[in-house]
């Protein structure tokens, strides 16, 4: 375990005030946690978890092919289990749907759902490269591809999506246990969806093969099998960019309480990238905006933040316009105006000559850990388990075993 050095501690003082010292002193001093970095066989187990991710589908029409490494690539019906092998170097698939069955390279399949292999380890799916198993369905508007790999290559992957470039290793192997965590809370909920995650930011950013690292691979190896628990069960670890200097409370955020995940002071993310931000919309952007998100208030003349949390987010917003008005939460304002380029919920709002002008800190939800800030807290000397508990409150750090036959549904 290292130590902050005197001099360290002297320029973080004078940046941060004689209060926030105290605090993070405090903290530095509580108790280490030894963990044993060899895995039982239950562990692997965990990491070898096959995960289904829903993938995004900008067409109607999906191309499935191999690389030239790959023989074969082999088509599965999911009904009756038949196989079809076909060659696959320089080979590819065109799957489409008529609503009712599936259809590949124009030959109707007599099917709603198939499952496609590769002879090698990877399949290509619209030009991305994945690891595992891709399962091409029918669904409610098109088809519903799902890419099926263990789950220490979907973690992987998505901690190079995820993580800054260049994240130090205790920063990376903090994100590995909360995205684990994420992942094996969303499999074991009794409503889990199939998939239970998704590759976009709704879920966790995941792109396949082409963010692995070596760094990520080491990070999910060096944290095998370990998860974020509370009352025993794996936790849900949210996570954003950036808290902008406090941290949210899910209850604030969402309207449920989460007792491992309420606001409090973050002074490893105060500045940085996301320090401060502004944006600028113009009048008839938002009217458009609020159009298409269904709030249709004429000429929007104001917006008021009318609430904010203790982290001062903006929890509600009025817009008042010429012939309506309309309450927002602040999280579907962000939504509305687009996540992008309205940060976060941490702003200040001015009505300028053009529209309006939003003044803000952070990047997120700004619930649970804040990547910027474990990036800070790992080059400060901090592990990754200090880093986890310090964002997440009352949870336990510990390697799982998981009920097979649950997580397999």
């Amino acid at each position: 375990m290292r130590c902050l050095t005197r001099r360290w501690k002297g320029q973080f003082a004078a940046r941060m005030g004689r209060g926030a010292v105290l605090l993070l002193l405090l903290f530095w001093l509580c108790p280490a946690i030894v963990l044993h970095q060899t895995a039982s066989a239950a562990d692997q187990t965990v990491d070898n978890l096959p995960v289904s991710v829903r993938l995004t589908v900008k067409s109607e029409r999906v191309i499935v092919a191999v690389p030239p490494s790959a023989r074969t690539l082999s088509v599965v019906k999911a009904d009756t289990g038949e196989t079809t092998a076909v060659p696959g170097i320089g080979r590819s698939l065109s799957v489409h749907t008529d609503g009712l069955y599936l259809f590949i390279d124009g030959k109707n399949t007599g099917t709603s759902k198939v499952v496609v292999e590769s002879s090698g380890e990877v399949i290509v799916v619209n030009g991305s490269r994945y690891r595992g198993r891709i399962e091409v369905e029918v669904a409610l508007r098109g088809l519903m591809v799902a890419n099926v790999l263990p789950l220490r290559w979907y973690l992987a992957s998505v901690l190079g999506a995820e993580m800054p470039d260049k994240a130090p290793l205790e920063a990376l192997k903090a994100q590995s246990v909360v995205s684990r965590s994420y992942v094996l809370h969303r499999m074991m909920a009794d409503d889990a969806p199939y998939p239970p995650v998704c590759d976009s930011i709704f879920s966790q950013v995941y792109k396949g093969q082409s963010t692995e690292s070596s760094a990520a691979i080491r990070a999910v190896r060096e944290t095998k099998g370990l998860v974020l628990t509370y009352s025993g069960d794996p936790i849900d670890a949210c996570f954003s960019a950036s808290s902008g200097g406090y941290t949210a409370s899910a209850k604030d955020v969402w309207g449920n309480e989460v007792p491992y995940m309420i606001g409090k002071s973050d002074p490893f993310s105060v500045g940085g990238e996301y320090g401060e931000w502004e944006l600028e919309l113009t009048s008839d952007e938002c009217e458009r905006l609020l159009l298409k998100a269904g709030h249709e208030v004429g000429e929007l003349l104001e917006i008021v933040v009318i609430k904010v949390d203790k982290s001062g987010r903006a929890c509600r917003a009025a817009l008042l316009g010429s012939t309506g008005e309309v309450l927002m939460r602040g999280t579907d304002l962000r939504l509305c105006f687009g996540t992008r380029r309205l940060r976060s919920t941490m702003f200040d709002v001015e009505r300028t000559p053009r529209g309006f002008a939003f003044f803000g800190k952070g990047y997120g939800h700004g619930v649970g850990l804040s990547q910027e800030g474990a990036c800070r807290m790992a080059r400060a000397g901090y592990s990754f388990g200090h880093i986890l508990h310090f964002y997440y409150t009352g949870v336990s750090l510990k390697r799982h075993s998981v009920n097979l036959k649950r997580q397999l549904r």
